[in-house]
């Protein structure tokens, strides 16, 4: 009976053991990309302004700025706006909180919103002579 009893458990657990691996599959790949984005400058808090990638402003002068988030997917992103002066880092001057990206483009504006009507104005930040860029950090 014993030697039965351990015949039977041999058999018993090389079947489990062929039984535990039947097949092994791998998926197709899954491709993740990077939205793409432009920032934009303007002088005028407007509905009509103009906005363009450059700017040449006199130190103390009002001046807005707004990101174009290309091929996002639909998600929440917070943004924070950063001024760079002379590639030196100055800070978040204003953070844009859960904001719901949309597929496709999105123009966001630099403000606790991301919307038009409370621009956060850079030009309180440039007193001073020199170059000045703002970096976004857009995190989902």
């Amino acid at each position: 009976m014993t030697v039965t009893m351990l015949t039977v458990l041999a058999v018993a657990t090389v079947f489990i053991a062929y039984a535990a691996i039947l097949a092994t599959y791998l998926g197709s790949n899954v491709t993740v990309t990077q939205p793409g984005g432009s920032i934009q400058y303007t002088k005028i808090n407007t509905s009509n302004s103009s906005w363009t990638s450059t700017l040449s402003i006199v130190n103390g002068t009002t001046w807005y700025t707004r990101i174009n988030i290309t091929d996002s997917g639909s998600q929440t992103v917070t943004l924070y706006w950063r001024l760079i002066k002379d590639s030196v880092d100055q800070g978040i001057k204003v953070t844009t909180s859960n904001y719901a990206l949309l597929a496709g483009t999105n123009t966001i504006y630099a403000s606790t919103t991301g919307l038009f009507a409370d621009m956060y104005n850079f030009g309180q930040d440039t007193g001073t002579a020199g170059t000045y860029q703002v970096k976004v950090e857009v995190n989902g």
